[in-house]
């Protein structure tokens, strides 16, 4: 059984490579379905909500025009047999803050589906609170389910995190907060504020035109969340 997948995400301040993913069944606040959403979108989508449900998480909003952008792109894969990104996916999506997308094909919709909750950095990221909108596009071609989720945050959204910052990290911080500025920065999220993170978030702060300190205060967290 072969089961390929490939991730990304992009920022409006900064363009990290992430794993982002989907998981288990729709339930809470119901959200339209998209006009002529096949099976195999529907069950997608259950998996990403029920993942998150499961966990006290809100739903991901399904928005018609991601579900576009997420078709196109499983069409053009499947008719490629090939795997790859979406290479205008930041000019496709219009109105993002954050703007992430996933692809990926397999013989099923489970096995693409249990290929991605295997892997901690797939399921880590859909957990992620900072999504508040996914649009899911599947096709089935040549024995395989061809799949594109393209995840947004809006830029008008409210940003829910930033008043959860409360101490300054640097070198030798550890914990949740540390994890989700690795997550945020495309690092494994060891919860340990070392070197490569230091880096990260010099390299972060430099790319926003200020000095870099490699410190996370409250206007960097800002800007990251």
């Amino acid at each position: 059984m072969t089961v390929a997948t490939y991730d990304t995400r992009r920022s409006a301040a900064v363009l990290v490579a992430l794993a982002l993913i989907l998981a288990s069944f729709v339930v809470g606040t119901a959200t339209a379905r998209p006009a002529g959403a096949s099976t195999f979108e529907d069950t997608f989508s259950a998996d990403v909500n029920g993942a998150r449900a499961a966990r006290g998480l809100p739903s991901l909003s399904i928005r018609e025009e991601l579900v576009a952008v997420a078709r196109a792109q499983a069409a053009r894969m499947a008719r490629r047999s090939a795997l790859y990104h979406n290479p205008n996916l930041t000019s496709d999506v219009h109105n993002w803050r954050w703007v992430g997308e996933n692809v990926g094909y397999g013989p099923d919709v489970q096995a693409v589906h249990t290929a991605f909750m295997n892997s901690p950095a797939h399921r880590d990221n859909i957990l992620d609170r900072d999504y508040t909108e996914v649009g899911i596009g599947v096709v089935a071609s040549g024995g395989r389910v061809w799949v594109a989720e393209v995840f947004r945050r809006p830029s008008n959204a409210v940003r829910h995190f930033a008043a959860r910052w409360s101490h300054s990290l640097r070198l030798g911080s550890t914990g949740p907060s540390v994890q989700r500025v690795q997550r945020r920065l495309g690092l494994r999220p060891t919860g340990r504020f070392g070197a490569a993170t230091r880096h990260a978030v010099v390299s972060f702060q430099r790319h926003q035109g200020w000095h870099g300190h490699g410190v996370v205060g409250p206007k960097t967290w800002k800007r990251l969340f």
